[in-house]
Order: C-alpha cells, then structure tokens, then sequence
C-alpha cells in the first residue's frame, strides 16, 4: 500500500470532505447505558475522543463534557457531564484486550481520570504510531487525509460542549472524529504497523 509522508494543506483541500456516516447514539441519561454497555464489550476495538468545552483563560480548567467511541457502525456520544462515568466503561477502559485507538489520546487519558480514577490499557496513539514509522504531521486532520484520502472539518472543535443540546454540526464532528481514530488504526494493521 503507497501512501505520502507529509501532505500540505492544499493537497487536504482537494480531498473530499467526510464524516461518520452511520448509526450515531446519544448517551445523557442513566438508563441509555442498559443498551450500550453490552454493544462496547462487544467490539475488539473502539474509535476513541473526548472533547470539552474550550477554555480561553490561562488556569482555567474544564472538565470532560463528551467521551466518544466508535465501533464499525455504530458511534456513541457520552455526555458524561449528564450520565456519569459508568463503572462498566471504566472497566472497559482497563481492558487491554479491547483496543481504544485515537488521535492525541494522552491528554483525553488525563483528563478523564480527573473525573475518575482508572488504569489505562489497550489504548494506542495513531499519531504515535505514525511518528514511530517516519510521519512527521501526526495529527488526525493529516493521519485522515494520508490514509484514508478524506479530509474532516475541524470546524466544531472549539465549540461549546457543555450546550444542554448539541448541534447536528456539533454530533458529526464528535462522531467523525472518533471514527477515524478506528478506519486509521485499520490501515496501520494492514500494512503491518501494529
């Protein structure tokens, strides 16, 4: 499989423009967990992101608002700040038989154990994972346009994710952005990086 070492910004501009296309399942209240819990342990691996509403003061702090999963055909979009921090997705989180596979991932892994304490296992960093064979851009806007030939709008990434209800914008970027994370880590298996 041929594929670029770097990629400027008007080579990404020429890509089609994508996002998750699938079954896209709102997590915000304690019973919505019956039904996805069962679905994650399910999958051998998962998409992973989280998002939070942006901060524009030095110091300031804002926690975790959005965790998002991806599986094949399905991404969930936990507003935590809402349903809590399952004990079941801990566990999953700790599960290094289940991989989670993200962009930028150790932040995210910080800040969710701000809200709670956990072990991380199974987590792998496809901007790592890049940089490790040769890739100097390792972000998810470039790892996407490199492997998969799309481009992704970043467009919503600082926008407000406390919201009581987020935007269709807001929901794609989320869902997109946790996909990728899973079609990326899919190439990086076939041509035998991981």
């Amino acid at each position: 499989m041929n594929f670029v070492k770097e990629i400027s910004k008007e080579e990404i501009n020429e890509l089609p423009l994508w996002k998750f296309e699938g079954e896209i399942t709102l997590v915000e209240k304690d019973e919505d967990w019956e039904e996805v819990i069962p679905k994650l342990w399910r999958a051998e691996k998962l998409g992973f992101d989280t998002e939070a509403k942006p901060v524009f003061k030095k110091g300031h702090y804002n926690p975790v608002s959005l965790i998002q999963l991806a599986t094949e055909d399905e991404v969930f979009l936990i507003r935590n700040l809402l349903c809590g921090f399952h004990g079941e997705l801990v566990r999953i989180f700790e599960d290094p038989s289940i991989i989670k596979t993200g962009a930028a991932i150790h932040d995210d892994l910080k800040d969710l154990q701000k809200l709670r304490r956990f072990r991380p296992e199974g987590f792998e960093d496809i901007g790592s994972i890049a940089r490790e064979n040769g890739l100097v851009q390792s972000g998810a806007k470039n790892l996407t346009a490199i492997f998969l030939n799309k481009r992704i709008s970043k467009a919503q990434q600082t926008s407000n994710w406390e919201k009581p209800e987020l935007t269709q914008a807001q929901i794609d970027y989320a869902a997109t952005d946790a996909y990728l994370g899973l079609k990326v880590y899919e190439v990086y298996e076939r041509i035998g990086w991981v």
